[in-house]
């Protein structure tokens, strides 16, 4: 299958490849914000879906089926390589599709503001907007369309951007952009999500309407390793509303999760070493708590929780010299003395759950507790005894 899809590369960069796909009624212009804070040094590959800018419309019923395709026909003739898809809700949704049927073709995945599957009521809100665009046309939706992509604050505070991806919206064919919608209604990735093996970033918008923060984090937790980031000043089009937060959340996930081993780039080894200290975090604190961090994740505390997994979890635990069980002991003595007291909880939490070979037992840790009422004092011994005795009596221990 040839590529008909009108696209825009910029190769003279370095690093992985960047492939930008759009949200329903935008074209690749509409990345421009974030191509500006992403920098002349990226390698880019920006391209109008089926229907769209400058691409011809889908032949027939619209399906995701079909755009999934089209993106892939593009990816083997004009990039050649596996790359980085940053996708924003339509455009995600085909990456999904990518990451699950052609996975050869991804090295990563950035799925932004989108979902894997709308329920019944949704696809009804759907149906009514298909028949709206192919009755009345594009002006029809246009008002709606803008108040769902950005919310209010940023509609006021910069009209020119909203007016400008107006008058692409209305520049789309209403025939191309029904079918595209055809194929929005009826998307459903939840059952290929669980065999995605590439890294992946969810990016959702805390104040976004038409895919709200549950849906992200559905994908989230359907995807092995996924990590997801909120923009809190983000409805659905972060890349617009944010696009410096977007920036930096895109280059921390290609540093740190898409750099491959061998090819001479300096921060591959930081991406090893991000994903063996998640790795590590995960046995050592649980899945439950380590998903509950990631989703906690925004465009301000990102670097700080990559600097964690790098330097905390790979550089320090996974120095072979000491086992788990050893460093168990020395983390709650250390909390205790520094009176951290959620992290002293949080280990002693992670103790009690730890694998066989690293589980402390209550009796373990009363030790040392007990050990620190001589090293610390009595009254720091008695307040961790509370901490511990009550997380105890909360799982039926005490």
């Amino acid at each position: 299958m040839t590529s008909l899809l009108s696209y825009t590369l910029h190769d003279g960069g370095s690093g992985p490849l960047l492939v930008l796909s759009h949200a329903l009624g935008m074209d690749r212009e509409a990345w421009a914000p974030l191509r500006a804070q992403v920098g002349p040094q990226a390698r880019i590959l920006a391209f109008d879906h089926p229907g769209h800018g400058g691409s011809p419309p889908l032949q027939g019923p619209g399906s995701m089926d079909a755009l999934v395709e089209a993106a892939a026909a593009l990816l083997r003739e004009v990039a050649r390589e596996p790359v980085v898809w940053v996708g924003i809700s339509m455009g995600a949704m085909v990456g999904m599709g990518l990451a699950i049927r052609h996975p050869s073709l991804l090295r990563g995945l950035v799925v932004a503001h989108s979902t894997a599957h709308y329920p019944d009521a949704g696809r009804a809100l759907w149906d009514a907007r298909i028949a709206t665009v192919r009755r009345e046309g594009m002006a029809a939706i246009a008002d709606a369309v803008m108040g769902r992509y950005f919310h209010a604050d940023f509609r006021a505070a910069r009209p020119e951007a909203v007016a400008q991806a107006r008058a692409t919206l209305l520049a789309t064919s209403p025939a191309g952009y029904a079918a595209c919608c055809e194929a929005v209604r009826d998307v459903d990735w939840r059952d290929g999500l669980p065999s995605v093996g590439c890294p992946v970033l969810v990016i959702a918008g805390a104040r976004d309407e038409g895919t709200p923060l549950g849906m992200s984090q559905a994908i989230a937790q359907a995807v092995p390793g996924a990590e997801l980031a909120v923009l809190p000043q983000a409805s659905h089009i972060g890349a617009v509303e944010q696009p410096e937060a977007f920036a930096r959340l895109l280059r921390a996930f290609v540093r740190d999760r898409c750099m491959a081993p061998g090819t001479g780039e300096p921060a591959a080894e930081q991406g090893d070493g991000y994903a063996r200290g998640l790795q590590q975090r995960r046995r050592v604190l649980g899945d439950d708590w380590v998903d509950r961090s990631l989703t906690g994740r925004t465009a301000f505390n990102t670097e700080f929780q990559e600097l964690i997994t790098r330097h905390a979890w790979n550089d320090i635990w996974g120095r072979p010299a000491l086992g788990d069980r050893t460093r168990r002991f020395m983390v709650l003595s250390m909390m205790l003395g520094l009176h951290a007291w959620e992290e002293f909880a949080l280990h002693v939490r992670a103790a009690l759950d730890g694998r066989d070979d690293s589980r402390l037992t209550p009796d373990e840790i009363k030790e040392v507790i007990l050990m620190a009422a001589i090293y610390c004092g009595v009254p720091t011994a008695n307040h961790a005894m509370g901490i511990a005795g009550g997380i105890l009596k909360e799982r039926g221990q005490a």
